[in-house]
């Protein structure tokens, strides 16, 4: 009777003891992104292959692509002619919105620079919808779709995604690769002008990081943000195209962008794989 009792003791604990320690292994595993559902994809420019990634399957979901659709629309409209260089200015309209940023006019430098959509907005109704769309599909950006209108459709909300111009981390980083390597079918100096104005730092081990925020809240609460970063890193023969982006899993009180945050996630990630 006593040996039955202890067989059974031993296998329970057999069973038991493996699930215990797995509970208190994930339970000291640290979140590094409490509070957001983060993806962050680092992808080698030159051979295509993944370096890093940090959820997979969000990285390959698609989200409207809010202000780093910026990018392919600079290339539209320096490969067409419709702005010369990166000195064209367009007049602001006077109309005062909420980004102080935003209220006066702009060059395409200080477009890109300071995300400045009511330019983007002047921009797209002169490329037409036509051409937009064959740019769209001649740079297989995302799901090419701009049935949300030529003013609104990358700017839909990640909850109200009807209509909108989407595109997953994986999909930004195959354009960013295309866009350096000169593999898009534009200009070469539409390409040059936009990779110029794209670069953003260089780090203190010599990378040079090129690239494009985007940001918005849910419609459902504006206190929730969606962030994307998307871009180019290189120092010598090493060259990453990048893409993370983020949701707050509920409201915050957090004030940044989240493109801005989106940002320095990124950084961090990269210094803690050894690429900053």
């Amino acid at each position: 009777m006593e040996t039955g009792r202890n067989s059974l003791l031993m296998k329970t604990y057999r069973v038991i003891m493996p699930l215990l320690c797995l509970a208190i292994y994930a339970c000291q595993i640290r979140n590094p992104y409490p509070g957001k559902d983060v993806c962050i994809l680092v992808v080698n420019a030159r051979t295509g292959t993944t370096e890093n990634v940090w959820n997979e399957k969000r990285c390959r979901e698609r989200f409207p692509a809010c202000s780093t659709f910026k990018v392919p629309l600079a290339l539209m409209a320096f490969d067409s002619g419709i702005l010369r260089d990166e000195k064209q200015t367009l007049q602001w309209d006077g109309q005062r919105r909420g980004i102080d940023a935003w209220n006066r006019d702009h060059n395409a430098e200080t477009w890109l620079r300071d995300s400045v959509v009511w330019f983007s907005q002047r921009l797209t109704p002169i490329l037409t919808e036509p051409r937009i769309r064959k740019y769209l599909a001649d740079f297989k950006y995302g799901n090419e779709n701009i049935a949300a209108g030529l003013t609104d459709a990358w700017l839909k909300a990640p909850d109200d995604p009807q209509g909108a111009l989407a595109i997953s981390a994986y999909e930004q980083t195959d354009f960013w690769r295309r866009l350096f390597d000169d593999r898009l079918p534009v200009a070469a100096r539409a390409a040059n002008l936009t990779r110029q104005l794209t670069y953003l730092e260089t780090s203190p081990r010599g990378y040079t990081l090129s690239g494009k925020t985007g940001s918005n809240t849910y419609e459902a609460d504006k206190n929730r943000r969606f962030g994307w970063f998307v871009g180019y890193l290189a120092r010598g023969s090493e060259e990453y195209a990048i893409a993370a982006n983020f949701s707050d899993l509920t409201a915050t009180a957090e004030k940044a962008f989240g493109g801005k945050q989106a940002r320095e996630i990124v950084k961090a990630y990269l210094l803690e794989n050894g690429l900053w």
